[in-house]
């Protein structure tokens, strides 16, 4: 799970980065915005800047995911602190899902797909 870490690091650095410098300092909307339609992971930079900024509910309107990348990202400290104090890392196992949590997974999906379509016009037209 070394990649974990490393991504959580990452990402923790770039947010933090983001947040120093007043966003991404380029524009870069989906091809899909033309049209008003956006993705699921449409807001997830703002959205995680934004929580680097400390402004939690802005970041939940620009992207509910990025409060749990945010969450990931000190999961990924504190796994690296847990591993620098007790020399072993913790890992967690996660069992693939049956037909019933692929069946909740994909609803989950939708929600989350209408959810964020329904912030559309603020998502596509605001800037952080």
């Amino acid at each position: 799970m070394r990649w974990l870490t490393v991504l959580a690091l990452g990402g923790g650095l770039t947010a933090g980065v983001l947040a120093l410098i007043g966003g991404f300092p380029l524009d870069m909307p989906m091809p899909t915005h033309a049209v008003g339609w956006v993705e699921p992971t449409c807001g997830l930079t703002r959205g995680t800047t934004a929580a680097a900024r400390g402004d939690l509910a802005l970041a939940w309107r620009y992207n509910p995911l990025s409060l749990m990348l945010v969450a990931l990202g000190f999961a990924g400290v504190l796994r690296v602190a847990a591993r620098l104090m007790t020399g072993r890392w913790v890992n967690l196992r996660i069992p693939r899902p049956n037909a019933v949590g692929w069946a909740v997974l994909g609803v989950a999906v939708v929600a989350f797909t209408l959810y964020q379509q329904g912030n559309a016009d603020f998502i596509i037209h605001s800037r952080a």
